[in-house]
């Protein structure tokens, strides 16, 4: 007498429910029609393949000699214990009506064979069998998603400036310099671009600083003044640094000294521009200007009193530098500075608010 086995085809998440197919399912014909069923309600679903994959085992098994039948149990979409509890139940009703000798498990995943367990407290396993679909859904989605990502990388002028324009540049600057035997220099300029590159993109700062240029050829001055100005400073403390063998506090208070006016002028001209496209474009909202322009004026005092504290200094220690902190009046200025940004806050928004409500009068009698 041959062996009667069931090959299960497991759907722990009751996905054929969802289609309308009732669980448990017997037979090579019913399960077919099941499959085919399914097949049709949800094409991408891989519990179809499942289905037609216990129909192919159960063939295979009957061509070998054993009374095997293709069945079908389902569990819950609430998942977890519930699922389980479900897919056991309906297990139970098929072993009890045919009294197999043993089951093969048919699954689609890791999910369903946590079923496992309790299957083989009911009934012997013999086998379990886990259906790869070829071209899966997850490795095809992700194939597609990094295609498409590429696409716009090489296409959107968005993205391209960051994927190509930036890698494209640090590619030019690099070669160029390595050719001329400034490898060391290459690097760090190299470096110095991509992370300017980082910084902005990371700060969502592109879009502004295209919008600040392209607002006003005030602007766009301005800021191209303001940024050469910056360059400057940034070349001086390098070259000094690089000069120089040990850091004084002579050396410190003067790169202190030449460095603030140049950043000072820098900020000031980039704010004053933007102040100027705003007035020319007709918006009187300056209060973010002038309450700015008044921290810079502030920050060149605070920076050039704590060059003059460096110059009293005859060694690089915390408790000197704190002593000629306080002997230049540093503590005074800062606690005037802030005192001083408040009031011209304060006064900024009355004139915007004063200058609003003219405004709106005159457009009223007109």
């Amino acid at each position: 007498m041959s062996k009667k086995i069931l090959v299960v085809a497991v759907d722990i998440d009751d996905d054929l429910g969802q289609a309308g197919i009732r669980t448990p399912v017997f037979g090579r014909e019913a399960v077919l029609e099941a499959a085919t069923r399914f097949a049709l309600y949800d094409p991408e679903d891989s519990d179809a393949n499942t289905l037609f994959a216990a129909i192919k085992i159960a063939d295979e098994m009957r061509e070998k000699g054993y009374d095997a039948e293709p069945v079908a149990i389902a569990g819950s979409p609430l998942g977890g214990v519930e699922a389980v509890i479900e897919a056991r139940k309906q297990l139970e009703e098929l072993v009890n009506k045919y009294h197999p000798d043993g089951v093969i498990v048919v699954t689609d995943g890791s999910e369903d064979e946590s079923l496992l367990p309790a299957i083989s407290s009911i009934v012997p396993i013999m086998a379990v069998r886990r259906i790869v679909v070829k071209q899966h859904r997850g490795v095809e989605e992700t194939y597609m998603l990094f295609i498409k990502y590429l696409q716009k990388a090489l296409t959107e002028p968005r993205f391209a400036r960051l994927f190509l324009g930036v890698p494209g540049i640090v590619l030019v600057v690099f070669s160029s310099l390595a050719l001329l035997g400034m490898l060391r220099q290459a690097i760090l300029v190299g470096l110095l671009i991509a992370g300017v590159a980082m910084v902005v993109r990371g700060f969502d700062m592109e879009d502004k600083i295209v919008q600040a240029l392209t607002e006003t050829p005030v602007t766009m001055v301005a800021y191209s003044t303001a940024g050469v100005t910056a360059l400057i400073a940034i070349v001086l403390i390098v070259s000094q640094l690089h000069s120089r063998t040990a850091l004084t506090p002579q050396l410190l208070a003067s790169l202190v000294k030449n460095v603030t006016s140049l950043l000072g002028f820098s900020a000031s001209i980039a704010i004053l521009g933007h102040a100027a496209s705003k007035f020319v474009s007709g918006k009187l909202r300056l209060y973010r200007e002038i309450v700015a322009l008044t921290i810079v004026i502030i920050a060149v005092i605070l920076l050039d009193t704590v060059a003059s504290a460096l110059q009293q200094m005859e060694t690089m220690s915390v408790s000197e530098f704190m002593q000629a902190l306080a002997s230049s009046g540093f503590g005074l200025y800062a606690i005037v500075s802030v005192v001083v940004v408040a009031l011209v806050w304060r006064g900024a928004k009355a004139l915007e608010g004063l200058i609003a409500q003219t405004s709106s009068r005159a457009s009223d009698k007109k």
